[in-house]
């Protein structure tokens, strides 16, 4: 058996032992977790490499006017989101 075959056959082997412990490592985070959906979401979030949005939005450019009120910028997504549906 030549070093490349080796490698591939222990790589198979590794793969799977690693997938078998996040299973059970997950299994009994839920397991021992209060709340299960949250804890769910963390290693979903986890596992794809979601780790949430830190950036801040301070400005927001709307029709050529810049605001930069939060209360303002909350409004105007707010407004966006609830009118999306109806431009399709």
């Amino acid at each position: 058996m030549d070093l490349k075959t080796y490698y591939k056959r222990y790589y198979k082997i590794l793969s799977v032992v690693i997938k078998e412990a996040k299973k059970l490592i997950y299994a009994d985070k839920i397991k021992k977790s209060v709340n299960k959906n949250k804890t769910v979401w963390d290693i979903v979030n986890l596992e794809t490499n979601k780790t949430g949005n830190t950036e801040e939005i301070s400005t927001l450019k709307i029709y050529g006017n810049t605001i930069s009120d939060r209360q303002e910028i909350a409004n105007a997504f707010n407004k966006y989101f609830l009118t999306v549906a109806d431009h399709f």
